[in-house]
This record gives C-alpha cells, sequence and structure tokens, in this order.
C-alpha cells in the first residue's frame, strides 16, 4: 500500500513540475509557427495573451535553431520580422548572437540584405 501511495504522489508532483514547461513549448512552438507564416497579428496576439515581452525571451528562443529575427529572413516573413526589430532594444540588435555574429552581419553573409527585416533593424538603429 505504502509504495502504491508513494508511486501515486511521486505521479502527482512530477506531472506538476512538467504541466508548465508542456505549455511554454506550445507557446514557443506557436510564436515560431506564426513568425514562419509571417502572422504578425497572431504573433502579438500569442505574446499578449501569454503576458510575453520579446525582448525577455528574444536572447534564448530559437526556431529550427534560429534567432526570430534570422528564421523571420530565412522565411522572408518581413512583417513579422519588423515586428520583432520594433519590440527589441537597440542593444539587443547590435549585440552579437550565439556564432559571434550580429544579425545585420548574418543577413550580410546570407544574401537577405534587401529584405524588409533588414530594412526595419536599420531603422531601428537609424542606419
Amino acid at each position: 500500500m505504502k509504495k502504491v501511495l508513494s508511486v501515486a504522489i511521486a505521479l502527482t508532483l512530477s506531472s506538476g513540475f512538467f504541466t508548465p514547461q508542456v505549455q511554454a513549448n506550445g507557446v514557443a512552438q506557436a510564436i515560431c509557427g506564426y513568425v514562419a507564416s509571417d502572422h504578425k497579428s497572431r504573433l502579438r496576439d500569442q505574446l499578449r495573451a501569454n503576458k510575453i515581452k520579446l525582448k525577455k525571451i528574444y536572447k534564448g528562443m530559437r526556431c529550427n535553431n534560429e534567432s526570430l529575427l534570422r528564421f523571420a529572413m530565412i522565411n522572408n516573413a518581413d512583417s513579422a520580422g519588423g515586428f520583432i526589430a520594433k519590440r527589441l532594444s537597440v542593444s539587443i540588435l547590435e549585440k552579437p548572437e550565439s556564432d559571434g555574429k550580429t544579425v545585420l552581419q548574418w543577413a550580410s553573409e546570407n544574401g537577405k540584405d534587401g529584405s524588409g527585416t533588414v530594412a526595419s533593424i536599420k531603422k531601428r538603429l537609424k542606419i
């Protein structure tokens, strides 16, 4: 009886700890999906509904192992990319990412210089 009770308690406790992570994964997938499909309004609604600030999650948020801005450029999602650029601070936009390159350096090296997302980043940086 004690063994069954302890297993039940362990399952109850462990399921309680995994729920927030599962929910967070669902939100992250939704954010990546809205960026990929260039749904700026749905992206904004998702962020607002979950009380998420882009500048707080940008560094740790990855979509297909790319940052949100790079992911937007890869998917030609200029509306969503422009929205993201406007929500980030200048210091975040100027800071090198995990590979040591800034978003603009990466865009230049990958032929994304002409994208609307890059134009939004340059406007935000006043370049």
